[in-house]
């Protein structure tokens, strides 16, 4: 059994101490670690786990841990992550890994150096939307060859923030940012997943007068290229609320569309000439996105197999993100090569 300390217990923390227990093999949680003291107390109570302390590098010396979880805000991700490397412990970070790429190439080189595994908790690629969509695009299965692809996400808050703890994630100076880096590094995962890798970004942002946050992004829509040369088009948004069918993924084919949302695919080929479509719903997962994606990270750490969330591939994930607030900015595409060499 690989055994973790939980470092940051708020939401993302308790879920998956949660994932841990639905999984039931592996890993296990050994010790949770948070800065509040009071609140640390109060959820190691609730969540039956006896070991809780407020003193990271007391873990970190712990011979009884093999791993670290971290769970806290996105601006101390760098740094917890090379210490926790540094101290011959095996890491797993929340999404985004870091708040640039040069951040996370810091991680990957202390992690290589000190020959510990690092992984990210991305669990938008372990759902059963992008783990369908990606063998319709391998296959050519409904759709044939892909010509064009879009998808969009989406929801209204005009005073966009969050409350109590989690009032970091909307606060800049902790790590907190507006829609894109927030809830679309999740779409950007998913996409190179489904899609394949990205060498060029050409992003805008938008803010409604309605919008009250003027230094977060709102709305980023735009353009990306695929390494096979087909165009994607992007849309995150918490100007506008997106219901049911108008978020999720349509994938356009020489052979047929697929339009992809969270109750199912709808499948229309091309040669129905009376435009009529078949719902085709995805398998079913014994376990939650959420298992799933400590259970590759622990396979990762035992040499079983490598996932997709490495890493060296959300990484990637990161650049996308970043190149989009960089052309945002300059009104520019941005070449992910020419702006961040080999990745």
């Amino acid at each position: 059994m690989l055994r973790m300390a939980i470092v940051g217990v708020g939401w993302a923390g308790t879920r998956q101490v949660q994932a841990v227990r639905e999984l039931g093999r592996k890993v296990e949680v050994t010790c949770l670690v948070d800065h509040d003291a009071d609140f640390l107390a109060a959820k190691g109570q609730e969540l039956c786990i006896r070991d809780c302390t407020t003193d990271y590098g007391k873990v970190l010396a712990d011979p009884n841990v093999d791993a670290v979880s971290i769970c806290t805000p996105h601006a101390l991700h760098c740094e917890m992550a090379i210490e926790a490397a540094s101290a011959g412990k095996h890491v797993l970070v929340e999404k985004p890994m870091a708040m640039t790429v040069a951040e996370a190439t810091r991680m990957i080189e202390a992690a290589r150096t000190q020959n510990v595994r690092l992984y990210v908790a991305e669990s938008a690629v372990y759902e059963p939307m992008p783990r369908y969509l990606r063998g319709i695009v391998s296959s050519g299965r409904h759709i044939g060859e892909l010509t064009h692809a879009s998808t969009a996400a989406g929801f209204r808050a005009p005073d966009y923030g969050y409350a109590g703890r989690r009032e970091w994630l909307s606060t800049p100076a902790m790590g907190g940012t507006g829609t894109w880096m927030l809830h679309g590094i999740h779409r950007v995962a998913a996409l190179r997943y489904v899609l394949g890798e990205v060498t060029t970004v050409y992003m805008g942002d938008h803010h409604a007068a309605s919008f009250t946050r003027p230094n977060l992004e709102a709305t980023m829509s735009g353009l990306y290229t695929l390494e096979s040369g087909v165009h994607v088009s992007v849309l995150q948004t918490c100007e506008t609320r997106l219901r049911g069918d108008l978020a999720g993924y349509t994938l356009y084919g020489d052979r047929g569309v697929v339009r992809a949302t969270e109750r199912g695919c709808v499948v229309m080929a091309a040669d129905q000439e009376t435009g009529a479509s078949t719902t085709v719903p995805y398998p079913e997962q014994a376990l939650s996105s959420y298992a799933l994606e400590i259970e590759a990270f622990a396979d990762y750490v035992s040499g079983e197999r490598t996932g997709p969330t490495t890493a060296a591939s959300e990484r990637r994930s990161l650049a996308i993100v970043q190149a989009g607030y960089e052309s945002a900015r300059s009104g520019q595409p941005v070449d992910l090569r020419q702006r961040f060499g080999e990745l």
